[in-house]
């Protein structure tokens, strides 16, 4: 990758910077939040296979290790340390064990192959710098390597490597996961963001909200993402993003096709970087959702996408309060 091409513009860093206070008074960790979220983590701990997988349908796929990962990250857990470091090392050695040679994170069974890269590559983004572990970087930079190398001609990606088309939810996991690659000081092509950026575009809708391969019918969950991509790109005061936080505001949380908690997942983090109005009355109405539908073990059931998945996004998004993951920071 050239130098000169790296994604990280100062102009945005201050601008993100700029509102940290403000954010911190926005966040609420109750007593009840976080026996939620310590059950949740509970079940996690216990289910993980020796090798750092889950047992379920999905929980070999390396991006839903990955997010598993993640959940203990968003609450402050630490490689190696503490009742769950050993729970985030085994899920960072699945990980890397799984990459293949052009760079793909798939894991050994199941799931699109870019949805579980772009999961993958943005978990391990935010362990890097966290652990002491001479593989992470190396695959980071070959994961985000492959991330670029497969940009397609409309900007986008789709499930495959190879894939020609594109559409907003595999697009969305590769652009977040960039972002959190430039964060831990990955190279990142500029004109691999602006591609990108102007793919989300397209599929923006009259009215708010982003469709899937195209700007027809906005949803929830897509219009989560388009805003939490925008809004990291540098977009935050486009009118893309304005009117996509009043749609999901008078949409957002009554939608019935939320596919599961995913979501919840891209919901609870767009609407806290568009912040205000917008994160206070998502927020306060998500919560009582997610930690409603939690089961007596201690995990979300999800038809989508299995429980180790399901449990890992009602998690991150309930963890978005805690402000502690770099991607989920303003």
């Amino acid at each position: 990758m050239r130098a000169c091409a790296i994604w990280v513009s100062a102009a945005l860093l201050v601008a993100f910077g700029a509102v940290g206070a403000s954010a911190e008074r926005e966040l609420t960790v109750t007593a009840e939040l976080e026996q939620s979220v310590e059950r949740g983590l509970a079940y996690l701990a216990r289910t993980q296979r020796p090798d750092g997988s889950w047992p379920d349908s999905y929980g070999q796929v390396s991006g839903v290790v990955g997010l598993a990962m993640m959940s203990f990250l968003a609450h402050g857990e630490m490689a190696d340390e503490g009742e769950y470091g050993q729970v985030i090392r085994r899920a960072v050695d699945y990980i890397v064990s799984t990459q293949q040679e052009n760079g793909l994170l798939q894991g050994r069974t199941g799931g699109s192959a870019m949805y579980s890269h772009g999961f993958a590559t943005l978990a391990l983004s935010e362990v890097y710098g966290m652990i002491d572990d001479p593989r992470v970087g190396p695959a980071l930079k070959k994961a985000v390597g492959l991330i670029v190398s497969s940009q397609n001609r409309l900007g986008g990606w789709r499930y495959d490597v190879r894939s020609t088309d594109a559409d907003t939810t595999v697009t969305g996991a590769q652009m977040v996961a960039l972002r959190a690659a430039a964060n831990a000081g990955i190279e990142v092509p500029v004109d691999t963001i602006q591609r990108g950026v102007a793919y989300f575009k397209r599929c923006h809708s009259a009215g708010g909200g982003f469709g899937y391969t195209d700007a027809s019918d906005p949803n929830a969950a897509r219009s989560g993402i388009g805003l939490l991509v925008l809004s990291l790109s540098g977009e935050f005061q486009s009118a893309e993003t304005k009117d996509t936080a009043d749609w999901l505001l008078t949409h957002g949380f009554t939608d019935r096709e939320w596919y599961g908690y995913y979501a919840s997942y891209y919901c609870s983090q767009a609407m806290f970087q568009a912040g205000g109005k917008y994160w206070q009355r998502s927020n306060e109405s998500m919560i009582p959702l997610v930690r409603a539908a939690q089961q007596a073990d201690g995990s979300w059931q999800d038809q989508t996408c299995g429980t180790t998945c399901g449990t890992a996004m009602a998690l991150l998004a309930m963890e978005v309060n805690y402000n502690l993951l770099p991607i989920y920071q303003r």
